[in-house]
């Protein structure tokens, strides 16, 4: 993962979205501060990896990468992908299992987002915080809702 390019993001949403790329902002803010990366996109597995350097300013008291920073970098891998595969939809829930402790020696992480399960409004996603190496941060599950009345992308 370490050599792969950063895809451009505009390029990525303009050939999904078509002309309605102009509704979104895009890249979302958060997305640049944090310094997120799309390095993969999997359309028909349904699948967007993000790569994000960890930075000295997301420590929580302990020297380690705070656990909202945590969730903040998921979301921006699901958030991005939930565009891609589905009409407008938003975050209902983000359930993260903390496994292991990013310290400050990880420089970089990559999330990876997998839509799971759509049925009728909800979608499942899942994701993986690893390192260069694949070990495995966190995992998480996150349920995203279909907001009514939007058409399909």
């Amino acid at each position: 993962m370490k050599t792969k390019k950063a895809i451009d993001v505009i390029e990525l949403f303009r050939n999904v979205l078509g002309d309605k790329i102009n509704d979104f902002a895009l890249p979302p803010p958060i997305f640049e501060i944090m310094q997120c990366e799309i390095i993969e996109y999997k359309e028909e597995e349904k699948l967007l990896i993000v790569r994000l350097p960890v930075l000295e300013k997301w420590q929580n008291p302990f020297g380690t990468m705070q656990g909202g920073m945590i969730d903040a970098a998921i979301d921006n891998a699901v958030g991005p992908l939930s565009l891609l595969v589905a009409p407008v939809n938003m975050t209902r829930t983000i359930e993260t299992k903390i496994l292991k402790a990013i310290t400050m020696d990880v420089e970089t992480i990559y999330v990876k987002a997998k839509l799971v399960e759509a049925k009728k409004r909800r979608l499942t996603f899942e994701a993986e915080v690893v390192d260069v190496e694949g070990l495995v941060y966190a995992t998480s599950t996150i349920v995203n809702y279909i907001v009514r009345g939007e058409d399909k992308q």
